[in-house]
This record gives structure tokens, sequence and C-alpha cells, in this order.
């Protein structure tokens, strides 16, 4: 794609071609990251990430892979606080 020119407002803005936008399917409220690099400013759609609902399976597992303990999410203050005092013991 052939570069655009746009111009840059006394805010700092500036607007993202039309053909740019459709390219990256860029729509109102997207975020961008922003950076540079020798000499460059260097803008990127950012992607989100949806966070998993409170259902998913996936917490349940949480700590499991090497505890074995598959209540980690519940307990998980129980079992730190059980450590800290084998630690102490030890001493």
């Amino acid at each position: 794609m052939p570069q655009r020119l746009t111009r840059l407002t006394a805010k700092g803005q500036l607007t993202i071609p039309v053909e740019i936008r459709k390219d990256l399917n860029l729509q109102p409220g997207d975020y961008l990251a922003v950076s540079s690099k020798e000499g460059q400013i260097i803008v990127q759609k950012a992607t989100t990430i949806t966070p998993l609902s409170e259902s998913d399976p996936i917490w349940k597992m949480i700590g499991t892979g090497e505890s074995s303990n598959y209540d980690v999410s519940e307990n998980h203050d129980l079992y730190l606080a059980e450590d800290e005092k084998k630690s102490w013991d030890k001493k």
C-alpha cells in the first residue's frame, strides 16, 4: 500500500487514512499501540483479550499442576498460610 500523507493537529492527533483503516479493520474505539524506533513512529492495532467467564472450568485447575490440589482457587490463602507456617517451623 502506498504511503498516505496526514497532518498532526495542535493537540498531537492525526487521522489515519480511510484506506488503512479499512485494510486493518480499524473501528471507532479500537486501541492502537504506539512506539518509536530509529526516528519512525510505529502504530499497530492492539489486540484485546476477552476475559474468561466466572464459570470457565479453567479456574478450577489453577494451581493443580504442581500441588495436585483441585481446590486451590477456593483455598489459595489457606495453602499459602500452611506453607508459611511450615517454613517457620523449620527455623
